[in-house]
């Protein structure tokens, strides 16, 4: 008889070779797995216009809009595709002196949060990405991963 980990393992290779997992999610998970953080808040996904929109409506270029809620804080986040990049403009409530990274597996944006809680990234590839927002006074939140 066969054991459990030679059917196991024969299903992998089978799987593997007739349909692998692609490339860019395989990177993803891995930069997932590196970014772990356990003394960080998680703030939740608790708004998302690409939810809302109606199917049948045409048109498009609109803003995606993204709300996240975690530890004290609330992030609030407009991403806007143009010309193949993504613009990314957010605010921090409450507005803190804070450090904002934008982590995808293609790599980071840094930038700090301005008096009024505000920030932005330009020129961000379309792709999974997650904020981590560092106050200077306090522990780290992440976002969830999101597709932009």
């Amino acid at each position: 008889m066969i054991g459990e980990e030679e059917v196991l393992r024969a299903l992998r290779e089978i799987a593997g070779r007739h349909d692998p997992v692609p490339d860019d999610v395989l990177a993803a998970a891995r930069a997932s797995i590196g970014w772990r953080d356990p003394d960080a808040a998680l703030a939740e996904l608790t708004a998302d216009s690409a939810r809302e929109r109606l199917v049948a409506v045409r048109g498009g270029g609109s803003p995606r809009l993204l709300s996240f809620f975690g530890g004290s804080l609330t992030i609030d986040v407009q991403a806007t595709t143009r010309a193949g990049a993504v613009e990314v403009v957010g605010t921090v409530s409450p507005a803190v002196p804070a450090r904002i990274v934008l982590e995808s597996p293609t790599g980071s944006h840094e930038t700090d949060v301005d008096d009024e809680g505000r920030f932005r990234f330009q020129g961000v590839v379309a792709a999974s990405v997650r904020l981590r927002c560092e106050p200077a006074d306090g522990a780290p939140v992440h976002t969830e991963w999101v597709l932009l």
